[in-house]
């Protein structure tokens, strides 16, 4: 679905810009007050890893690694920044590397991708988005079931014309019911793909968590459709707090993998590093700004390279 290209790497880098700067820039002020690389040394790299949203968790794991490594190196004069830099890009590719990055549509029937998210993450936006994009290859509905706000649903159907695809709602105000229904739907107009937006909800919210794990099983139960991706959003600019997020919603449903926005207008994209090596989940998309094809695949590589700024 997507194209890579040396434009589309630039992209990327561009838009992680604050937080390539604030990176690398506190790396250089670490080597430049000391070269011989010690405990001090490392406890400064990892605070500076911190202060990026890296988790204490996925930073510890870095430095670790680090700490193995240069002990095979025999001058301490060889580990300079540029030798770190490049150090880093590999380790956080390798802790962000994953089988299943891709969002897979070969179901052998109807492809359902479920979508959560609390208020104010992109979540609505992002299926706008993703909608477009699989349009170009399926026939796709999307669903507005969240029933509890009716600004969310208009918004879907706005993007659903935006783009040029099916569109599914229904006065019913139970989500799990307005989701079999749409299924019924996409049946009878053999839609290809389904992308389900769920309503935005706390964490704390009991009777709105249920909800979530009771559309799952609706989708699960049903003939010729396959839950093919349950993804939760979310923002980039809420850095590790975002985090917990990922806790409440993965103790409820059976999350397969993350989509990380508004990375363009953050200094925090480090955290992205431990949303997927702390909790073992894919990142499979980024938002990096608010055009309609600034919802792009992640690369780790692409990923790990912008995150330092490096070419």
């Amino acid at each position: 679905m997507f194209e890579k290209t040396k434009a589309f790497f630039k992209n990327v880098k561009e838009k992680l810009s604050k937080t390539s700067d604030s990176l690398t820039s506190s790396i250089t002020e670490v080597f430049k007050v000391r070269v011989k690389v010690d405990e001090k040394v490392l406890e400064n790299l990892q605070e500076n890893l911190i202060l990026s949203d890296v988790s204490y968790s996925s930073s510890e794991k870095i430095i670790s690694n680090f700490r193995n490594t240069i002990k095979n190196i025999e001058s301490e004069q060889e580990v300079t920044e540029g030798f770190y830099l490049s150090f880093l890009q590999k380790e956080i590719q390798s802790m962000l590397a994953r089988d299943d990055l891709s969002i897979s549509l070969d179901a052998p029937d109807i492809a359902v991708i479920m979508i959560s998210g609390v208020n104010g993450s992109g979540k609505t936006t992002t299926i706008g988005k993703l909608a477009n994009i699989i349009s170009k290859e399926k026939k796709v509905m999307i669903v507005a079931a969240d029933t509890f706000r009716a600004a969310a649903i208009d918004q879907l159907e706005v993007w659903s014309k935006r783009v040029g695809v099916d569109f599914f709602y229904s006065d019913n105000k139970d989500p799990a019911s307005v989701v079999f229904s749409s299924i019924d739907k996409a049946k009878a107009i053999q839609s290809d793909v389904i992308i389900i937006d769920t309503a935005g909800r706390l964490g704390n919210n009991e009777d709105l968590m249920n909800e979530l794990s009771k559309i799952e099983k609706v989708i699960e139960k049903q003939n010729n459709v396959t839950l093919v991706d349950n993804l939760i959003v979310l923002d980039g600019t809420s850095g590790q707090n975002a985090l917990s997020q990922i806790d409440k919603f993965k103790s409820r449903i059976n999350l397969s993998g993350v989509v990380i926005t508004k990375l363009d207008s953050t200094s925090k994209a480090g955290f992205a590093i431990s949303a997927s090596y702390d909790y073992d989940l894919p990142i499979k998309l980024i938002g990096i700004g608010e055009g309609i094809n600034d919802l792009q695949p992640f690369d780790p590589e692409d990923f790990s390279k912008a995150l330092l700024g490096l070419d």
